[in-house]
């Protein structure tokens, strides 16, 4: 998502969007879909996803590219979702990833966290090594929003939860945007979601995470609560869920009970609708 001023990003709702945009668009930006206009708010009029609109059920999609039946993914663009040996595979109705899953030696292992602490490499799942003692106190230290790391440790920001950095003994905390040890998370729901994601499903955001928290697929019970701007003359300005068409500011009433987490539904920016756990 690289719309007009590609150099200035904020975070709203912990997903990176354009400024002035509060609507969540990792989704878009997973799937390197194309923003198409804007509007005054800083948002695009809409994506072009030709995952989503051109889709082959003989394909699988993963971070902007295609994979033919039995083509591997990189083991270097899956290692954070703790994944190896990711091949595309022939499913119904939709191809679909498997990957082999990586239980990291950390996960059976007692720590000493008063005495050591684990470091890790730019978007690997398990820890590189670990470090203890006077060694570990020796190590460069980095500072980011006001907390002390050590070299090795990853750090997050607070506002941005889509940005991961490593510390090392270079990290400029004011050139984040640049330092090569800093990097943007990509959303696995490609790899391990498509049944969703293809089968009409809308992405699920919660406050305090990245990537879409899970997916909602329609139901009957859905209607549309019309909004305040003017009806779409052109389809491809508006959202379709299930059998519901729903043009931008539109929302879905749905019939939740007492124990269900609250959520809002709306069509902000097509093709697809968003949610937003309140």
């Amino acid at each position: 998502m690289r719309p007009l001023i590609i150099s200035t990003i904020v975070v709203l709702f912990s997903a990176v969007a354009v400024l002035g945009c509060d609507v969540p668009l990792v989704h878009y930006k997973t799937m390197k879909c194309t923003p198409v206009g804007s509007r005054p708010d800083g948002c695009p009029e809409r994506y072009d996803c030709p995952s989503l609109q051109a889709h082959d059920n003989n394909k699988c999609y993963f971070n902007g590219k295609t994979y033919d039946i039995d083509q591997r993914v990189p083991d270097t663009e899956v290692s954070e979702f703790c994944s190896v040996l990711c091949y595309c595979r022939s499913a119904n109705p939709s191809a679909k990833f498997r990957c082999a899953h990586v239980d990291c030696p950390e996960f059976f292992q007692r720590f000493d966290y008063d005495n050591c602490l684990r470091q890790y490499e730019r978007k690997g799942c398990c820890a590189s090594g670990k470090v203890c003692g006077d060694a570990r106190d020796r190590l460069a230290t980095c500072e980011l929003e006001n907390e002390i790391y050590k070299e090795g440790q990853r750090m997050r920001f607070k506002d941005n939860k889509c940005r991961t950095c490593i510390c090392s003994a270079s990290f400029n905390r004011n050139a984040t945007e640049t330092d090569p040890n800093c990097y943007e998370s990509v959303c696995g729901f490609e790899l391990f979601g498509e049944k969703h994601l293809y089968g009409g499903a809308i992405p699920v955001y919660k406050q305090d995470a990245c990537c879409p928290w899970e997916w909602r697929m329609p139901k009957e019970t859905d209607s549309v609560v019309k909004g305040a701007g003017k009806p779409a003359t052109d389809p491809n300005l508006q959202c379709k869920y299930g059998n519901l068409t729903l043009d931008v500011g539109d929302t879905l009433n749905i019939q939740q009970n007492a124990e269900d987490r609250k959520m809002t539904c709306s069509c902000q920016v097509p093709p697809l609708m968003q949610c937003v756990l309140n």
